[in-house]
């Protein structure tokens, strides 16, 4: 294997790693450990599906489908690229994903060092410190691979070796049902699955910068994904394991911040208190400077240069001082709807990214598309209380409905159905 691909794929799958190790990824684990308990591998294989794999496979999907998230988008409909990004970037990176970075890394990590910083002015610096990393978007990536990200797993690997060589307790039966399903559903609330299609790009980008011949850079690619798999799988699985093993220290009613503090003062005491801080502060840098330059440069190219980059990018970051100060519970609370819409949508469109070499035609994005949304947006609806008889009666009929994936069997059939309508019409 060539050394220089050997080493930019490593570099880039440390800075891909970065950003989906975000606020999302610190969070969650510990409590889906808490709440599968002796049935916590079930749990991580829940999350391993639905936020590493689903991730890191939409980046490959990608890839397959020519390198750029338009080549997936656009197989739906000429309009479907622009409509959908903006959703993705207006509504669930800048008013979802965004603001709780900023409020998480008040909650857990300024607050782990110091009780004497306002919420609203850490949150002001927060975006403060996006802006000036991300206003220039070709060196994002070297940054958060070369520099940002090293540091940030030694911090983590810290707590997770600890965590699992003196473990706080024994997981313990907690009598949940269905340990697997329910953490492959909070892994839908990483959000990860929908920066995987965004960010996918300038990954790609990085790799094709001329440092490696444009023949390697496909082994580049997959080298990339597979660092990013395996860091996040160690380091999940060691926040979940904690969680796990946690029961005596923390409560299912707790808040997901305070859970996460109170494992590691109780492992490492009140040095694990600055690890965190800093584990914290790094991993929602690192994903915020991802989710901004993507943003920028979307808009950018969305209004044909008429609103700039930069000028897009302080935007994004007054939004997000606007909604941080809300909280990580708060935000977390609405956007599971969002994410609950979006993701369906986006597992069809990375299956299909996938396959799309062997595809004769663009009928199965239409049609799985199309009924992957009405059914994803039927369920969430449902769910949100709003009593509509008809819906209800047509979401139990279907398949899996009982686990929450009623939009599956549908959004195949939908697939099937369009690759033989654009068939007959050819």
């Amino acid at each position: 294997m060539d050394i220089k691909v050997l080493k930019k794929g490593i570099i880039v799958g440390f800075a891909l790693f970065a950003t989906f190790f975000g606020a999302g990824n610190l969070i969650f684990p510990p409590k889906i450990g808490l709440l599968s308990g002796a049935s916590w591998e079930m749990g991580l294989l829940g999350l391993f599906c639905s936020g590493i794999l689903l991730p890191v496979i939409a980046v490959i999907a990608v890839n397959n489908s020519g390198g750029d998230v338009r080549d997936i988008l656009d197989p739906v409909a000429p309009w479907f690229y622009n409509m959908f990004y903006l959703i993705m970037v207006l509504m669930i990176a800048m008013t979802s994903t965004m603001p709780k970075l900023a409020a998480t890394t008040y909650e857990m990590g300024i607050t782990a060092l110091t009780d004497k910083v306002p919420m609203s002015l850490s949150i002001v610096v927060f975006f403060i410190v996006i802006y000036f990393l991300a206003r220039d978007p070709n060196s994002v990536v070297e940054k958060m691979g070369k520099y940002l990200t090293p540091i940030l797993l030694i911090a983590l690997l810290i707590i997770v070796v600890k965590g699992v060589l003196s473990p706080l307790g024994t997981p313990v039966p907690t009598g949940i049902k269905k340990p697997f399903l329910d953490a492959l559903m909070t892994g839908y609330n990483t959000g990860d699955l929908t920066l995987g299609l965004m960010c996918a790009s300038l990954f790609f980008n990085a790799l094709k910068d001329g440092s490696i011949p444009q023949n390697k850079v496909k082994q580049g690619i997959y080298i990339t994904a597979l660092v990013a798999i395996v860091g996040l799988t160690v380091i999940y699985g060691g926040l979940l394991y904690m969680g796990a093993t946690g029961h005596e220290f923390i409560t299912p009613d707790m808040s997901m911040a305070t859970s996460v503090i109170i494992l590691v003062e109780q492992l490492l005491g009140k040095v694990g208190s600055g690890i965190l801080a800093i584990i914290v502060i790094l991993a929602c840098l690192t994903t915020g400077v991802g989710i901004a330059t993507i943003a920028g440069e979307f808009v950018q190219e969305i209004s044909k240069g008429k609103i700039k980059y930069k000028a897009w990018i302080i935007v994004v970051c007054i939004i997000g001082i606007g909604l941080g100060i809300l909280g990580v519970n708060k935000i977390v609370g609405y956007a599971s709807f969002m994410f609950a819409v979006i993701y369906p949508i986006c597992i069809v469109l990375t299956f299909l990214g996938l396959i799309k070499p062997l595809l004769s035609n663009d009928g199965p994005f239409k049609g799985g598309v199309l009924l992957a949304a009405i059914f994803s947006i039927m369920e969430t609806v449902t769910n949100l209380g709003i009593k509509m008889g008809f819906v209800e009666t047509l979401l139990k009929a279907m398949p899996l409905s009982e686990y929450g994936f009623s939009w599956l069997v549908p959004s195949i059939v939908g697939m099937v159905v369009g690759w033989f309508i654009m068939n007959k019409k050819k």
